[in-house]
């Protein structure tokens, strides 16, 4: 079963074109409705409940498989299932189904607008999503199995190895065989990849995880040092990216598999591994590898290390003094022991869950330089844990607006910005959250507040800011006029200095010449 999903302003055309095929006919849905004026008139009721809301109309075709065959009875069952399954269980929707192609077909019409809060139903990851739903509803209505998004960016087995894993699953029933069939090394090496950069987000560490898994990766790279091409070898075998599918080529890493890659950052890590590869390890130290990475959440809970008092008290300075930063943003940071310099010099940046329960650290490599930060520990933190500070409101209050940021130092000058912008603290609450991770983020939590991308007006941010906007698609971007928050906030303030300076200026001169 094929789903397309599309959104929209006006109920009424839609509705006149469902409703005026020859063929066309309504079998269900939850209004009174039986044509289109009726239909328009009623889904008037939903958008009196959110009237400034946009693109409030939800449209679906479900289509079957040609040897699928589906009454008026199980296709409304069927869409009933799916709007419910998709988050539409209070809102307004029709179903017609239509016989003018080869393939069985319904259509679905929406109101995006919930009837019990007024609030529109959230969009992201709704095509994936959709697919899950659909792949669920096939099974339980025993109807042909169509490939899902995620299979197509994964090349299948070839009709030999499926043959053979069939010959070798036979014997191994008839007892003939001791083991059942192992997977090709073309799967096997699909495999690792999924389970590796599922942890392991930087392009350097994925390859060196590939390469102690027993994977070599070879890459090409052309003279102004852009990448030609990646690809993997195993027990003699070797594969491009194209050939495992379109997730597993270079650009298709970094955007399906959302492995991150900065060449500035990367290429140097990356060009030493492929001189000099990390050893694969043992049979049984494979093993432990990806026990490990499957059970990550069972790992001790993370104990921040202790703090360097003298060295923090010189972070706090520089951070005011050079960064802007006001003191009270720093000693609220600080007094929960989220920011400071550990015993070994790294400027640390605690991450936490939304209950407050710290998860790990991020690390300040190069404060001259840039703000990227990096896991202080990989193996030592959980992916359920962020860098992020509030502004405004009362204690009481849930989050209305959360602005997504590259870095802890972008977090706090944005914050900072914001102070500025407001005159004050904002009257609701806002979260300045670290997004170093676009797969990594609390989904539940942001659908229900106000998402504003505040990435970095460089490429690194705006990839990122691409990335998570699939996600939210209703969310805004807050550019910079410079590259980063730091630097917006240093022109504003010597501005502001300069304006003061010539204030002053004017106030001598009127003084002396009295």
């Amino acid at each position: 079963m094929i789903g397309k999903q599309t959104k929209g302003r006006g109920f009424r055309s839609l509705l006149d074109y469902l409703a005026s095929r020859d063929d066309a006919q309504l079998i269900g849905g939850n209004m009174s409705g039986r044509n289109a004026r009726e239909l328009t008139k009623e889904f008037r009721l939903s958008r009196q409940l959110n009237p400034d809301a946009e693109r409030v109309v939800y449209h679906v075709s479900l289509s079957a498989a040609p040897d699928d065959k589906l009454d008026d009875e199980k296709w409304s069952e069927i869409g009933n299932r799916y709007m419910k399954e998709m988050g539409f269980d209070a809102n307004q929707f029709v179903i017609f189904r239509h016989h003018n192609t080869d393939d069985d077909h319904i259509h679905i019409a929406a109101s995006r607008i919930r009837m019990d809060t007024g609030k529109l139903v959230h969009d992201s990851w709704d095509y994936l999503r959709s697919e899950k739903v659909l792949r669920q509803i096939e099974i339980d209505y025993d109807l042909v199995q169509v490939q899902g998004s995620k299979e197509k960016l994964t090349r299948t087995p070839s009709t030999g190895q499926i043959r053979r894993i069939r010959r070798e699953q036979e014997e191994f029933s008839q007892g003939l065989r001791d083991t059942p069939p192992e997977r090709s090394i073309k799967e096997q090496i699909q495999q690792t990849i999924d389970s590796v950069s599922a942890q392991y987000r930087q392009m350097p560490m994925l390859i060196m995880r590939l390469q102690q898994a027993g994977i070599s990766v070879r890459m090409g790279f052309t003279r102004n040092g852009k990448s030609k091409g990646i690809s993997y070898e195993k027990d003699g075998q070797a594969f491009s990216g194209t050939q495992l599918g379109a997730a597993y080529t270079f650009p298709g890493l970094q955007k399906h598999l959302w492995v991150d890659y900065l060449p500035e950052r990367d290429d140097e890590p990356i060009n030493k591994l492929l001189l000099n590869p990390a050893k694969p390890r043992r049979v049984e130290e494979r093993q432990k590898l990806f026990q490990e990475i499957e059970h990550k959440h069972q790992q001790p809970q993370f104990t921040p290390p202790p703090e360097d008092l003298l060295l923090s008290q010189k972070l706090h300075k520089y951070l005011s003094e050079k960064r802007y930063i006001p003191d009270y943003i720093l000693q609220g940071l600080h007094s929960e022991q989220l920011l400071y310099i550990d015993e070994q010099r790294n400027i640390l940046f605690i991450k936490r869950n939304l209950d407050g329960e710290k998860t790990g650290a991020l690390v300040w490599t190069n404060p001259l330089h840039n703000h990227r930060a990096v896991d202080l520990d990989q193996n030592t933190s959980t992916p359920n844990g962020w860098f992020y500070l509030t502004l405004g409101g009362k204690v009481e209050d849930k989050v209305a607006t959360v602005l997504l940021c590259d870095s802890p130092i972008d977090a706090m000058s944005a914050a900072t910005y914001g102070i500025i912008s407001f005159k004050g603290l904002p009257p609701d609450k806002l979260m300045f959250m670290v997004a170093d991770d676009p797969n990594n983020l609390p989904m539940e939590f942001l659908k229900d507040c106000k998402v504003v991308l505040a990435f970095n007006n460089d490429p690194q941010g705006n990839r990122t800011a691409s990335q998570v906007l699939e996600l939210f698609p209703q969310s805004k971007r807050l550019k910079t006029h410079h590259p980063d928050w730091s630097q917006e906030l240093e022109t504003h303030f010597r501005g502001e200095q300069q304006r003061q300076r010539q204030q002053r200026q004017r106030q001598l001169e009127d003084e002396l010449s009295l």
